[in-house]
Parts: C-alpha cells; structure tokens; sequence
C-alpha cells in the first residue's frame, strides 16, 4: 500500500465532519473529508486504486489511507464511488 497524500484545503472553523466520501477507482484511491453541506475539510489521495490492493484487503487499504479520520469521528457516514463497486472491487454493485 501507498500512504495516503495529505492536501487540506483552508480549514472552516466550526464546521465538523458530515461525511466521508470516496472515489475509489482503478489505479487511485481520492478521499474527502466533508462538512455540512459539503464543504471540503480535507482533502487525500494515493495510488491504492481497486487493481493494486491486494487479495482484496480493502478493508486495510480504507483503514491505511482515512483510519484516522474514521477514529476521529465515529459514526460518520462513508460513501464510495467508483470501481470499488465493480466486479474486481469490494462489492459489486
């Protein structure tokens, strides 16, 4: 697995994370930390896409680029598009 980059747009202040919502596609995996009504909190990226996780370890590649900020805020809502929903990703949809 790649680290996940870190980008962070400006921070809004008081604005708590609403969602997490990823587009997990075939060659990367792009995560973003929403607030409410989707203002960008912060922002990752690494190259972890659906072909390079192995023997389907999509739990750790999830764990290893946003685990973080799932401790942080638990029980906040998780949305993944992209190929992770396809017949070689987690689950297909």
């Amino acid at each position: 697995m790649t680290p996940a980059s870190p980008h962070s747009p400006p921070a809004v202040a008081g604005t708590a994370p609403a969602l997490l919502a990823l587009d997990w596609g075939t060659s990367s995996l792009r995560a973003y930390l929403l607030g409410e009504g989707g203002t960008i909190l912060e922002t990752r990226s690494s190259n972890d896409g659906i072909m390079r996780v192995q023997n389907g370890a999509f739990v750790a590649a999830l764990e290893e680029s946003c685990g973080d900020w799932l401790r942080a805020q638990p029980g906040v809502s998780l949305l993944m598009a992209g190929m992770i929903g396809s017949k070689q990703g987690w689950l297909e949809a």
